[in-house]
This record gives C-alpha cells, structure tokens and sequence, in this order.
C-alpha cells in the first residue's frame, strides 16, 4: 500500500475516534445518575486511547498484541439508530452508542476484509476488536439494566 493512501487511512481512523470520544463525553455531561456518567467517562478515556495509539502507531507493536475473540450478544443488530440529543433518556443514549459502536465495528471488519496487506489487517483487527468489547460492555448493561 502506498504511504499517502496508507496515511488516510489512519486520519480517516483518527477522525472516527475523536468523533466517539465527542459522543461519549456529550453523553456523560448529559447522564442524570453518576454511574452512567462514570461508564460514559471511561468510553470517552478509552476513545483517546484509541486515539493515541494510531497517532503513534508503531506497527512492531500492534504485530505482537494478541487479539482474544469478543462475544456478540446482537442486541444492537434489533435496535434502530437514535440520534443523540440532550434529553436523550439513559436507555436512548446506550442504544445510540451501541449502534455506533456497531457501525465502527463493521468499518473496521469491512476495511479489513477489502484489504491485502498483513501489517494492515492485523491493525484493522485490533481496532474492530477494541470496537467490538465496546459494544459488549454496552451490551451487557442495556441487558442487565434495561431489559432485566
């Protein structure tokens, strides 16, 4: 892959993180109980991370990281997107960040799946994983906390 493409890429990716850490430090200035305010905190922290990682990428790295599989639950597969809103209700705003937390998943899976190179791939992975236990945990609490 060329290095200008290969850069865009990674801005392109850049971008996308930075619009999740918005969201989820939008959705903990929002969130009425503290703990929804905590979980929404540490997706925003997790978000820069995320962040950081690709603004320093050190492919040496990311080539050692061992990648654990990350259950689906699915339930974000039956929600319909909700757009986010100040007055957003709890419930709303864990759908909202599970659908997008679905769509980056599948961002990163399908940019992976289109691409030929290894070093990228393994990248590609790595991102669609970390979307992928976002989206779990957000799961798991939509299940326990509001289907219950």
């Amino acid at each position: 892959m060329e290095e200008k493409q290969f850069k865009e890429i990674i801005k392109f990716a850049i971008d996308k993180e930075i619009r999740s850490y918005d969201f989820y430090t939008s959705a903990s200035q929002v969130a009425k109980y503290s703990g929804a305010k905590e979980l929404f905190s540490d997706l925003a922290k997790e978000e820069v991370g995320h962040r950081k990682m690709l603004e320093k990428l050190d492919m040496e790295k990311i080539a050692k990281v061992r990648i654990e599989p990350v259950p689906n639950l699915k339930i974000s597969d039956y929600m319909v997107d909700v757009e986010f809103k100040p007055d957003l209700s709890y419930a709303d705003i864990l759908r909202a960040a599970m659908k997008m937390e679905e769509r980056a998943l599948k961002l990163y899976t399908d940019m992976k799946e289109s691409n030929k190179d290894k070093d990228l791939n393994k990248l590609f992975t790595l991102l669609a994983n970390e979307e992928a236990k976002h989206k779990l945990r957000l799961e798991k609490i939509y299940d326990e906390e509001i289907l219950k």
